[in-house]
């Protein structure tokens, strides 16, 4: 998949540096926001005024909290899903395996993002970042298909990856804001459980 390709999977935000610097910033900010008030919403006003913009800048970016909350993350699982895809390319370890080393990543990222992501997947806004979120899933997937070359029995891979996407979101966030969720590891042995015979068992 080219640079091109690459670049739709992942939106279509601006990449001049001014541009980019700006995310990061709004970025920085809403971690700081969140971070002292682990759980509780957080409004574009303290987010901007956190970063020292104006709330034109937020919205130039982003047109909701939950979308900057999911691109910080969406930003982490395009490189995870990178490192996975080169890891099954070389052969360096079983396809379930890697499918539990991915798994794992992404679990830690949102526990790193804990307090951001909280605040947002814990909010009225929830539903619609989850989609988000499964959007993005599923595109991870759908590029991991087509990079290893995986032919699934029956065909229709893009529903599958659809599918699995928008399952695995749904599973991470019922995890991140539940009241007694199950200790990480317990969730990457569901979560592999889950996964496709036919994708790790799938010829290179």
């Amino acid at each position: 998949m080219g640079t091109a390709v690459r670049a739709e999977l992942w939106g279509t935000h601006s990449r001049d540096p001014r541009a980019v610097r700006t995310r990061a910033r709004l970025a920085q900010a809403f971690a700081a926001v969140a971070g002292r008030h682990p759980g509780a919403p957080v409004s574009v006003s303290s987010i901007v005024a956190e970063a020292g913009l104006n709330r034109s800048s937020f919205y130039a970016h982003f047109d909701t909290t939950g979308s900057l909350a999911v691109y910080v993350l969406e930003q982490a699982l395009q490189a995870i899903s990178e490192q996975d895809v080169q890891v099954r390319l070389v052969g360096e370890t079983t396809g379930r395996d890697a499918s539990r080393i991915v798994l794992g990543h992404i679990l830690d990222q949102v526990e790193g993002q804990r307090a951001e992501l909280l605040a947002v997947f814990g909010s009225a806004e929830g539903g619609a970042a989850t989609a988000r979120f499964g959007r993005r899933l599923a595109d991870n997937i759908g590029y991991y298909f087509q990079r290893l070359h995986i032919a699934r029995p029956g065909g229709e891979l893009a529903t599958t990856a659809v599918f699995l996407g928008h399952g695995l979101a749904a599973a991470i966030v019922d995890w991140l804001t539940a009241a007694d969720p199950c200790p990480r590891d317990d969730l990457v042995d569901i979560l592999v459980g889950l996964v496709p015979t036919w994708v790790d068992s799938a010829p290179r």
